[in-house]
């Protein structure tokens, strides 16, 4: 999750950057970064060498039903002092603001920790650094998430700002006013990036009219006029206990987090009266799209139907798409782009397993004169892989690695919180960590090859910007 973290008089400045860096990250082109920094690396040998190929979690979570009828799903490690709390709130994203109020629950959630009940913006940052407590939130298209991480000698500090932060946030006004022009600007600055004006228009192409299509910052005018009473609005009618998933992971006993769940969520509302959002209907018809801009770098993105996170052919997509594309250097796309020809600093792949929206999602950047090539290389890998699959020497490399990799992102009680809440929102049995590595090492060659059949068959649709056109005298 892609949050913003608050301490006492942490500087605000580079805020823009990092609502800006969220349209790129919003629409799937974070991955082009991603691509120049990659290190090459051997799987073989990672997997060799790494001591955690072999580790299981022997923990496994519990499920606690609170007094206030919350369920939360919890680890306890008593190895640190530190508890780390995640929680999700489903549709409360900012596809669900109303057309009049574009911009509402990322403002709300930008504003919302900069004072609360007792806690003027001062107190509030001085009690988060004094206790040592992180809290962040995030929104996406579908859900509001936080995280709050503190020493467990301090939990009776971060329960009750936390439980103040929700039941009565100040969204003071010159805290507001500073949020909005933030946004202001970003907004204004959008399409000075080749990145921005891209996320913008693939997100159009992609989604049509549905609410997802809009501008992940929201409607300058929209953004003007919200007042603090409808943020306060927001949280009370959308922020409820019914849409309410919780994780907590580290220093922590079964009945502490029952209360600590119970105190810093009991004001909250019950149940909303949000509509589900329907699905879009995506437009992945095998086309291209051109934005004709003077730029040193063409970038593409594209997109192919993928799978949920739930579906059966989840694991064999997962390991084809790391084979294809997804493997940073040593990916099937890499190699033969990067390396081979030397065309691109960076292109891969990756999976969106969103319920609504399941895809294949990928980008690459290359010089106008190169871009035309790249794509061909493209198509011609993409039918050559649903054509012929994948070999068993690139099958077991890619399970080496997927399986050594695995236990790397739970060095933290962040993680595991996290981690947590996505068992829980993709339905994946609270015996999951027990069990996602054999269903990795299970999965078969004749698996694996009939993904890619099904799902590389059809070609992506893709969205460029750049100079296509390669002027006379060009080289």
């Amino acid at each position: 999750m892609h949050r913003r973290f608050y301490r006492a008089n942490k500087p605000r400045r580079f805020l823009l950057l990092k609502i800006l860096l969220l349209v790129a990250v919003g629409y799937g082109v974070w991955w082009g970064y991603k691509g120049y920094v990659n290190p090459t690396f051997d799987a073989d040998k990672i997997y060799t060498d790494s001591i955690l190929k072999e580790k299981t979690f022997t923990k496994m979570p519990v499920e606690v039903v609170t007094p206030q009828g919350l369920k939360l799903w919890l680890i306890e490690d008593h190895e640190i002092p530190i508890v780390s709390m995640a929680f999700l709130f489903k549709k409360a994203g900012r596809g669900y603001d109303a057309q009049n109020q574009e911009g509402l629950a990322m403002l709300a959630a930008d504003v919302l920790p900069q004072g609360a009940g007792k806690y003027n913006g001062h107190d509030y940052h001085e009690t988060l650094e004094l206790n040592g407590i992180a809290l962040g939130f995030n929104v996406g298209l579908e859900n509001f998430s936080g995280q709050i991480t503190f020493p467990s000698a301090n939990i009776g500090a971060a329960e009750d700002i936390l439980s103040e932060t929700f039941r009565a946030p100040l969204f003071p006004d010159d805290a507001l006013k500073s949020s909005k022009q933030q946004f202001l600007t970003a907004l204004a600055g959008q399409k000075e990036t080749p990145q921005g004006e891209l996320g913008l228009e693939f997100a159009k192409v992609l989604y049509g009219n549905h609410p997802y299509a809009r501008n992940p910052l929201g409607n300058a005018q929209d953004i003007e006029n919200l007042s603090r009473e409808d943020l306060q609005n927001y949280i009370k009618t959308t922020l409820v206990k019914e849409n309410l998933i919780i994780g907590i992971a580290g220093d922590i006993n079964s009945e502490r987090a029952s209360e600590l769940a119970d105190n810093v969520f009991a004001n909250l509302s019950s149940k909303s009266d949000v509509e589900e959002l329907e699905a879009p209907k995506m437009n992945l018809q095998t086309k291209r799209h051109k934005i004709e801009r003077k730029t040193a770098q063409v970038t593409s993105s594209f997109a192919a139907l993928g799978v949920t996170r739930e579906d059966k052919d989840f694991y064999p997509l997962y390991i084809a798409n790391y084979i294809f594309g997804g493997s940073g250097l040593t990916s099937r796309l890499s190699l033969e782009a990067r390396e081979k020809k030397g065309l691109t600093y960076g292109i891969g792949t990756y999976l969106a397993t969103d319920r609504k929206t399941p895809l294949i999602l990928g980008q690459f950047s290359s010089t106008p004169e190169n871009y035309e090539q790249m794509y061909q290389i493209l198509l011609h890998q993409w039918q050559n892989f649903a054509t012929n699959g994948v070999t068993k020497e690139e099958l077991e490399a890619a399970k080496n690695y997927l399986l050594a990799s695995y236990n790397l992102r739970f060095n933290s009680t962040d993680g595991l919180a996290d981690m947590l809440v996505a068992m829980q929102q993709y339905n994946l049995g609270l015996d999951f960590l027990q069990k996602r590595n054999d269903y990795i090492k299970n999965i078969t060659l004749k698996q694996v090859n009939k993904a890619a059949k099904r799902y590389f068959n059809n070609l992506p649709m893709e969205v460029s910007i750049g100079s296509t056109k390669v002027q006379k005298g060009e080289n």
